[in-house]
């Protein structure tokens, strides 16, 4: 596998792609929640859920009952609700990015992406790349995939710079804020114009005061990400927002 390319070889190499625009449909908070709830208990593949067609996986059967991939697949969700007319030609870097859903979903939304997760992961991830390279390069976008040790990060990827910076359920138990909120400081530094939304699972109250916690003591505030009108969420499931206080 090829070293990855910094932001700005990014940005180049997606321009010579012919732009496909992909409109998401917004429902109200009652239709989205009935939708969804059908879809969850269906057959139907992570690409019909965050309504691209033809974006596929090869883990699709691993949807059910899987946080991680749940979590993904809700982060998806609000990007194309809510920010799929600001991500073509961003750049992105995706922590913990799995099989790459929510990555891969910004990609076909014309984003260039770097999806990056642990050395063992990064073939799963890479495979789905490769399944969908045609979907993200008729949208003018890019994907790629790294390795990436959260403690050791490479100054080249930290730079950037970022336009946006995602992660799902990337705080699962006491000890995941201290790894994940070093890296995310560094990288808000060098990149303080960045958006950073993550997809947080709840599962105690202590973990996610914890994670608050944590965070303030690296100079980052936690904030649900804005969402329209009656749109409240999921109760499970947050989208959050990361800034530097």
């Amino acid at each position: 596998m090829g070293r990855p390319m910094a932001p700005q070889q990014l940005q180049q190499q997606a321009r010579g792609a012919s732009p496909v625009v992909c409109q998401g449909v917004k429902l109200d908070a009652a239709m989205q929640a009935l939708l969804e709830d059908a879809i969850a208990r269906s057959t139907c593949t992570v690409g019909d859920r965050v309504g691209i067609i033809g974006l596929k996986f090869a883990e699709e059967n691993l949807k059910e009952g899987c946080p991680i991939m749940e979590s993904a697949i809700r982060l998806a969700l609000y990007l194309r609700d809510y920010r799929n007319k600001q991500i073509a030609g961003r750049t992105v870097l995706e922590l913990g990015t799995g099989i790459g859903v929510a990555g891969l979903t910004m990609a076909a939304f014309g984003a260039n992406v770097l999806l990056t997760d642990l050395p063992e992961v990064v073939p799963v991830a890479s495979k789905n790349v490769n399944k969908n390279a045609d979907l993200v390069k008729g949208a003018g976008g890019l994907a790629q995939v790294a390795a990436l040790d959260w403690s050791n990060p490479p100054a080249e990827l930290v730079t950037g710079p970022w336009d946006y910076i995602i992660g799902s359920d990337l705080v699962y138990d006491e000890s995941s804020p201290d790894a994940l909120a070093p890296v995310l400081s560094r990288l808000l530094g060098a990149s303080p114009r960045a958006t950073v939304l993550l997809s947080h699972v709840h599962r105690t109250d202590a973990i996610d005061d914890h994670m608050t916690q944590v965070f303030q003591q690296h100079g980052l505030d936690i904030g649900l990400a804005p969402r329209d009108g009656e749109d409240k969420g999921e109760d499970d499931v947050s989208i959050i927002m990361v800034r530097r206080l």
